[in-house]
């Protein structure tokens, strides 16, 4: 009965269990485990006695957004490359949705629709990249990567042969394309995806 009761407060001093989960899946590497370590003795034993609860909390996520950049650059050169087209295209499509619904041109409500759809891929990518998700979780993803690359190859044809140009169109559409063929090339393979599972095993 003792035991389950320091077990209990020493749960209560660690740091939200889900700001933990998200740094053990951010990191990856043989050195996460440290760096994951220090941050949780740092917090228990320092930063928490000092701060209080909430003002603790705010910093262990804090630290823990600090590690993202560190957990991208260890991905290989193409998944980084598409985390950057991600990204792209997630603030592209956003922002046409945005001025859809502010300009509320005839048709805005099926486009816009349509921008949220398109950027619900490269969101799903972006959770996928930065948390490490298995090899077979990324080839749900290739669904979406078909759907890109068509939606990108129609509208980078409609844009070419129409009368009125419109170059973010182009650059957007191109953008999609490319997303969709790194998603196909990067996504799902055993190379890449699979560290989470091998450092899991080991």
């Amino acid at each position: 009965m003792a035991g389950g009761g320091q077990a209990v407060n020493a749960r209560l001093g660690s740091p939200p269990r889900p700001i933990e989960w998200l740094i053990e899946r951010i990191l990856v590497g043989a050195d996460s485990q440290t760096v994951i370590g220090d941050l949780h003795e740092e917090y228990v034993e320092a930063v928490r006695p000092r701060l209080g609860r909430v003002r603790a909390d705010i910093w262990y996520l804090r630290q823990v957004l600090s590690l993202v950049p560190r957990g991208v650059l260890r991905q290989g050169r193409m998944r980084r490359a598409l985390l950057a087209a991600s990204l792209f295209t997630l603030g592209s499509c956003c922002w046409l949705a945005v001025m859809e619904w502010v300009l509320r041109h005839s048709g805005y409500l099926f486009r816009s629709a349509m921008d949220v759809s398109i950027a619900a891929v490269p969101l799903a990518t972006v959770a996928a990249l930065l948390l490490h998700v298995s090899a077979r979780a990324e080839r749900w993803l290739w669904a979406g990567a078909v759907a890109l690359i068509a939606v990108g190859a129609q509208t980078l044809i409609q844009n070419t042969h129409s009368p009125h140009f419109e170059g973010f169109v182009f650059l957007i559409s191109v953008a999609i394309t490319v997303e969709g063929a790194l998603m196909l090339l990067s996504l799902g393979r055993s190379g890449e995806g699979t560290h989470r599972l091998g450092r899991g095993s080991s």
